[in-house]
């Protein structure tokens, strides 16, 4: 297992499902874009014509389905999404979800830096 720099050293199976769900929960409803699912130590991101990428970081995760051709036709509203979430209440910094988030927004806006 790849160590992660947004779920920390130890990457449980639980942080994982939670990164996944946040990703997914915040592409919802956005036609196209890919579905992140955990599969043991790693990530697999379907798309729509089948194809699945491995990712075994966070980041990973976030470069492929913010590269996703689909993804640019979304990208304001999913830029939208993330940013009402940044500064939402949390559990702190060991908050894996918001960890997940503020990564996202981070990759998007060095990706996205014409639509911010």
């Amino acid at each position: 297992m790849v160590p992660d720099e947004v779920l920390g050293q130890v990457g449980t199976l639980r942080k994982r499902l939670i990164a996944a769900q946040t990703i997914n929960a915040l592409c919802h409803g956005l036609s196209g874009i890919p579905g992140v699912q955990v599969a043991g130590d790693i990530w697999q991101i379907r798309g729509l014509t089948g194809n699945v990428t491995q990712c075994s970081t966070v980041n990973d995760v976030w470069d492929a389905v913010l590269r996703a051709p689909s993804t640019s036709l979304h990208r304001e509203q999913l830029l939208h999404r993330m940013h009402a979430l940044l500064h939402a209440p949390t559990a702190g910094d060991t908050d894996p979800a918001q960890n997940v988030i503020n990564a996202g927004w981070h990759q998007a806006r060095n990706l996205f830096a014409d639509a911010i």
